[in-house]
């Protein structure tokens, strides 16, 4: 199998392993609130990712070795990871997973946004548009949370997409590197605010704790671990394109086993949202064959 293929059967699987936010989020107990299932899922996520670093060093010391060339963007993005988390799982809790999922949807292009104004990098007419046709997109969503329907969870939305942007900019920074105990370090800030926050009452469910665990290790954790490994194979343009199916599948599966339907104004968002995206990532990806060939 040649690395383009690879690549996208990763990106694949790491879009799939994402969709599964939702569905986990809905099927929690009334006996468990969002800090006691945030705290579980963090320490999850936490023990994998660094599971993952131990994995692909070899030894313990290795492992230091590569945490040191981190440097000073380890803090960084182990908050940037961590208060992502904490954002993401209130968006789920507070609003549609539609919703979720279509407002980080938009994270690619403000990625691009947030490199032109952090490295520089020049952001195109293409880029431009694309940004725009976002933000009236993610407008057209806040239409219902300012009628006093999901406010609160299209902002954490909001917050998870702009996390999202910079640790993806960090990641470019440091793309020599790998930044698994990074991410883990991130579970591990996660797992401590969550925790103070449920005021250390932990003991949940044992089937809360199964998806808690779950959401830390299959969703999230596998997710980072299958794009994190995409983005070494294939060009950032066709990994953007291979996320958004974590954007479909989501908001898909929670209709199909919990019936949550979207509004007709998060449906309409989602669909400008996803087409600038998909417009964006299709013209960087056409822009990187030619600069391939002219080298």
């Amino acid at each position: 199998m040649n690395r383009t293929a690879l690549g996208m059967i990763y990106g694949l699987l790491g879009g799939l392993s994402l969709s599964l936010g939702g569905p986990i989020v809905r099927m929690l107990s009334e006996d468990t609130n969002s800090w006691q299932f945030l705290a579980w899922r963090s320490y999850a996520f936490m023990i994998f990712m660094f599971a993952i670093a131990i994995w692909r060093a070899g030894t313990l010391r290795a492992v230091a070795t590569e945490t040191g060339k981190i440097g000073h963007m380890l803090l960084p993005i182990a908050c940037l990871v961590g208060f992502g988390q904490i954002c993401y799982v209130l968006g789920l809790i507070h609003t549609t997973v539609a919703n979720v999922g279509f407002i980080i949807g938009a994270g690619p292009v403000f990625t691009a946004f947030v490199a032109w104004i952090v490295l520089k990098e020049r952001l195109k007419t293409s880029g431009t548009i694309a940004l725009a046709a976002a933000c009236i997109g993610i407008a057209i969503m806040f239409k219902d949370g300012l009628a006093g329907e999901g406010m609160l969870g299209n902002l954490f939305a909001l917050g998870a997409m702009v996390t999202y942007s910079f640790y993806v900019i960090l990641l470019r920074i440091t793309r020599d590197i790998d930044t698994f105990v990074a991410s883990g370090f991130g579970g591990l800030i996660a797992t401590v605010a969550a925790a103070w926050l449920a005021g250390g009452h932990l003991q949940i469910p044992l089937p809360d704790v199964a998806l808690a665990i779950a959401s830390g290790t299959i969703q999230v954790g596998f997710g980072f671990a299958f794009l994190t490994l995409a983005s070494k194979l294939i060009p950032a343009a066709q990994v953007t394109l291979l996320v958004l199916t974590e954007t479909v599948l989501g908001p898909l599966w929670v209709w199909l086993l919990i019936n949550e339907v979207p509004s007709v104004s998060a449906l309409i968002g989602g669909v400008v949202i996803l087409s600038s995206v998909a417009a964006f990532a299709g013209i960087s990806l056409v822009d990187e064959r030619h600069r391939t060939r002219e080298r």
